[in-house]
């Protein structure tokens, strides 16, 4: 694999999204002229694992986990909040 790429993101672009009461946080990016949905899954740590801070945001994170075969994610850190970030394209 090549370099890493790395492209500025305004966190301020995140807004809520999903149910009223999870947390998740959601923007569209356009790469290479195609547009890709951004999710924002909150997380929690405790004792070494990484759990999602609602029912929704552990359900997305146990499929992600399952979907790549890893224990956890990278996280970014958004107000006082830790959130796992995915990017995936939208359909056509």
């Amino acid at each position: 694999m090549s370099e890493t790429v790395s492209l500025p993101f305004p966190t301020e672009a995140l807004e809520p999204f999903g149910l009223p009461d999870d947390g998740r946080l959601a923007a569209t990016v356009s790469m290479l002229g195609c547009l890709f949905h951004v999710e924002a899954v909150p997380v929690v740590d405790f004792e070494g694992l990484q759990s999602g801070a609602d029912a929704v945001s552990e359900s997305r994170l146990n499929a992600l986990a399952a979907e790549f075969d890893a224990p956890g994610f990278e996280t970014v850190r958004i107000g006082v909040q830790n959130y796992v970030l995915f990017v995936t394209p939208f359909g056509r």
